[in-house]
């Protein structure tokens, strides 16, 4: 006779109940960040969380309940809930970057008139935590500090996936199905992406676009201790303000910024690497 599976370690029976609720509310919630702002149909959260209806039908509600999960109206779609932008602060800015970095943020955003925003890796994903907008307006600011993308959609989340070190990350990155999801609500294949990688590991920094009609950005990787970035400086601006020559000084201002913040955290992450 079959026995039963082995409970992990340290687990028990009761535990392993919740750990499954957590195992399946995170699947919800990947499959809703990877989408964005434009939300998923019941629909498309059951296929993409991998879920039953009647079991992700009841996590919905509970996760609504505590405002993890939201909807419009009835029949609408379901997005992310604001009760996880305070954690996503909490958790994005774990090593305090956003403070160290916003000085040197301000003085870019004063130098150049354009828009300034850090992004950090959070798990597979890409988290904005601090903007800076400039004197000079671009057409729409679609990213807010709180925001989660997937990576390689915008200048500093494509910085994130191209400048890392090992090309099976990359690739595994690109094949998530939530990744692959999160491009298609935006409108990107996963050729764009290609395309866009190859060419900032060519060219050393990150150039993308029309991404957002009307709007380019420039974005750099800020390295942790093992050689992968942590985080991403990126800029905003119309494409007249990033095109040749002014290019090239904008590039200059943001790898100048870019070292100084790699340098104002290495002692944190010296301290955290000790712990």
């Amino acid at each position: 006779m079959a026995g039963k599976a082995a409970m992990p370690q340290g687990i028990t029976p009761g535990e392993r109940g919740l750990e499954q609720s957590f195992g399946r509310a995170t699947a919800i919630l990947d499959a809703l960040a990877a989408a964005g702002g434009t939300g998923l149909r019941f629909v498309d959260v059951v296929r993409l969380s991998g879920l039953s209806q009647t079991t992700a039908h009841r996590m919905i509600a509970a996760l609504s309940a505590h405002g993890f999960v939201e909807q419009d109206g009835p029949g609408a779609r379901y997005v992310l809930g604001m009760r996880l932008a305070g954690w996503a602060f909490a958790a994005g800015n774990r090593f305090g970057l956003a403070e160290v970095a916003r000085p040197v943020m301000h003085a870019l955003c004063d130098a150049t008139g354009d828009t300034v925003y850090l992004t950090l890796r959070s798990g597979d994903m890409a988290i904005c935590v601090a903007r800076i907008e400039g004197a000079h307006p671009v057409r729409a600011l679609v990213v807010k500090p709180g925001d989660r993308r997937v990576l390689g959609l915008g200048a500093g989340s494509v910085a994130l996936l191209a400048f890392l070190r090992d090309r099976a990350e990359i690739e595994r990155l690109l094949a998530l199905p939530e990744q692959q999801a999160g491009r298609t609500a935006r409108g990107v294949d996963e050729a764009r992406v290609r395309q866009w990688i190859e060419a900032s590991r060519r060219d050393g920094y990150t150039l993308v676009h029309d991404l957002v009609p009307g709007t380019s950005g420039i974005g750099l990787p800020i390295f942790g201790r093992d050689g992968d970035p942590v985080a991403a400086l990126s800029l905003a601006a119309v494409p007249s303000r990033l095109a040749p020559p002014r290019l090239a000084e904008v590039l200059r201002l943001v790898r100048s910024a870019t070292a100084e913040i790699e340098g104002r955290m290495r002692p944190i992450l010296a301290i955290r690497a000790a712990e």
